[in-house]
């Protein structure tokens, strides 16, 4: 007997035109190694702790996780940081407001959680003047923590700027303290530490709160890999001066705004003014404003020839590695990248985190 055997999926036919109508079907059949991949692929998954990430952006802290956590799903109300969220991860993205999501279902649809991350803004919103906008209790915090309080993690990690450690309200709380009082109420212990960017061989001078709740085993911060001696530059992510297309050049008309701004500020006292990247240091902070004229780190050839970082060179000073895709403007990808938080900071952060469970 005559058996056709397709060279796809090996599976055999006793009829050619069975045979026939297997091989020319719309949908490609599945092979046994993609089976066998998938499954791997579920099992592994099944096996690694499960993680909440919300005000997910773009997917700079969600990106160190990636390796060793199962990422249930990420939430995030932007629509384009959604947009370049599903470009670049397989898992679920919500682009809804938080507020509007019901945690009950969520959990009935993806099971509880082990960790959950996020950086929510810890300043309140403003009713008419009838709340304090300093109060983390009027903020998105508190929906945060509603995924906590749902989701009963036995650890979380929160993201904030510097600024939220001597932050009070208008009666004179400190905000870290109504943040504390809130966690405890929940059960979980809390502790933060201020972390620079450069001390995680990371290429720029940022400074980030990291707040790291839980319950039993104390997770710990990760610890430094750098010394000032060693710090990366970022003359190591710079592209290559015949690469950078004349676009990222400043005007003549620019430029003499910008030293006559340095003077003025030098002469009153106040502020900066522009910024110039010192190649063998790392690069000043990337901010959600530097699409407007990269003031905040511009790349200095010579007094007529200063240009701003490409898209590019400020996503590899956020240490996103070049194959991640930013499918949306010029001006929401510096946003994007301002507002991430550095890829290498999440994946060290991830990696104490991942010591709880196998503790465990």
């Amino acid at each position: 007997m005559v058996e056709y055997v397709c060279k796809k999926c090996s599976k055999t036919f006793g009829q050619k035109g069975h045979y026939t109508t297997h091989i020319n079907k719309k949908l490609p059949c599945i092979t046994e190694e993609k089976i066998r991949e998938e499954i791997e692929l579920k099992l592994r998954l099944e096996n690694k702790p499960k993680v909440v990430d919300l005000f997910s952006g773009a997917g700079g802290m969600t990106y160190g996780f990636t390796n060793d956590f199962n990422i249930l799903f990420g939430v995030e109300h932007d629509k384009d940081a959604a947009r370049t969220y599903s470009a670049n991860f397989a898992h679920p993205m919500l682009n809804k407001d938080i507020c509007s999501l019901d945690t009950d279902e969520l959990v009935k649809t993806y099971g509880k959680a082990d960790v959950v991350i996020g950086g929510p803004p810890c300043q309140g919103f403003s009713m008419a003047g009838k709340r304090d906008n300093k109060d983390p209790r009027n903020s998105l915090f508190m929906e945060y923590l509603r995924f906590v309080k749902a989701f009963e993690p036995k650890c979380f990690i929160m993201e904030n700027v510097p600024g939220i450690l001597t932050m009070k309200t208008a009666s004179g709380e400190f905000v870290r303290d109504i943040i504390k009082a809130e966690v405890e109420a929940l059960g979980y212990q809390l502790k933060w530490e201020k972390l620079y960017a450069p001390d995680y061989g990371i290429p720029q001078k940022r400074r980030r709160i990291i707040f790291i709740g839980w319950k039993d085993v104390e997770p710990q911060f990760p610890p430094k890999t750098h010394t000032k001696e060693t710090y990366v530059p970022i003359r190591t992510i710079l592209l290559p001066r015949e690469e950078v297309p004349e676009k990222y050049y400043h005007s003549q008309k620019m430029i003499a705004g910008f030293f006559a701004r340095l003077k003025k500020n030098k002469e009153s006292g106040k502020g900066f003014g522009a910024q110039f990247i010192k190649e063998g240091e790392p690069c000043y902070t990337i901010s959600a404003r530097y699409y407007k004229d990269g003031c905040d780190a511009l790349v200095r050839y010579s007094d007529t020839e200063i240009r701003k970082l490409t898209e590019k060179e400020a996503a590899r000073v956020q240490t996103f590695p070049d194959t991640f895709v930013f499918p949306v403007s010029s001006v929401q990808t510096y946003k994007q990248i301002g507002n991430a938080v550095p890829c290498k900071l999440g994946e060290l952060i991830a990696s104490q985190l991942l010591k709880v469970f196998q503790l465990n």
